[in-house]
């Protein structure tokens, strides 16, 4: 009996595509601790672009956000347009932004391009900012909750 018990089961489990979950963080400008920390689920044989999957998130948490699967410009209310940018002097400044990270690293395609399988683990959304000086950009996607010098970041 147990023998035709487990060759069932073996063969049920051929046939079922399973599911492997990743983590989705997205971290503000002031804070490191994440502002939402979801579990998603892709199948075996799915994949996704990043921009769709970051889109289904925010509509599925219910978080307010602009943008599209192309790349997102706001998210939680963040400071966009001017009030995007911190002039430090008559040569430097930072511009802020969201950024992304998949698995670590940053892709260097726009999200509508980057696919997304079972085998990545985790994707960081996080607000940060880009270091303009005297003509040239440095500091790329720097977390802005390192920095902590946005006017709203100061309130207690």
């Amino acid at each position: 009996m147990l023998k035709n018990n487990s060759i069932i089961l073996f063969s049920i489990l051929a046939f079922v595509n399973f599911a492997q979950a990743l983590q989705m963080d997205i971290i503000g400008a002031c804070d490191p601790v994440a502002l939402l920390s979801t579990s998603v689920e892709l199948k075996d044989n799915e994949a996704t672009t990043l921009g769709d999957l970051t889109v289904k998130v925010l509509n599925q948490n219910h978080i307010p956000f602009k943008g599209s699967a192309e790349g997102i410009s706001q998210i939680y209310d963040s400071p966009t347009g001017d009030q995007a940018l911190e002039v430090l002097s008559t040569s430097q400044m930072r511009a802020y932004g969201w950024c992304v990270h998949v698995d670590q690293d940053e892709p260097y395609e726009m999200p509508d391009k980057v696919i997304i399988t079972n085998k990545v683990q985790k994707i960081t959304w996080f607000y940060a900012y880009s270091f303009y000086d005297a003509g040239d950009w440095k500091d790329f996607c720097t977390a802005a909750w390192k920095e902590r010098s946005l006017p709203y970041c100061k309130n207690p």
